[in-house]
């Protein structure tokens, strides 16, 4: 792991009845390292590395990442818009608010769903 401080929540999703009738949660949050070091749990992961948001926006297709990637950051996997989003430390920050939405899926009623809306 890679000790942090916690920021914000930035997105998650919470549904009923997914793989083996069990309920999912998925949060996306916004930390801040304590440290650089990166220590590996072979368990969980086989590999775990630092990189520029410029090669992970570039190396990304699945599509849940990619739409908090836009709605949180307004990034479409590309880096058009990153310098405007650095603050003054150069880290990216979010231009959204959190907000409740609705996301249906087939017959089944619509699922709160969490996520960050653009602010301006």
């Amino acid at each position: 792991g890679i000790p942090c401080r916690f920021e914000s929540v930035l997105s998650f999703w919470h549904r009923h009845g997914l793989v083996f009738g069990k309920s999912d949660f998925y949060y996306v949050s916004l930390l801040n390292p304590v440290s650089k070091d990166i220590d590996i749990d072979p368990v969980e992961v086989s590999a775990c590395k630092w990189m520029p948001i410029e090669q992970f926006l570039t190396s990304q297709g699945h599509p849940l990442i990619l739409h908090i990637l836009d709605k949180v950051f307004e990034l479409k996997n590309n880096e058009e818009s990153l310098e405007s989003l650095r603050n003054k430390k150069g880290r990216l920050r979010p231009i959204v608010k959190m907000v409740e939405g609705d996301v249906q899926f087939g017959n089944r009623d619509p699922f709160p769903t969490y996520t960050g809306r653009i602010s301006r």
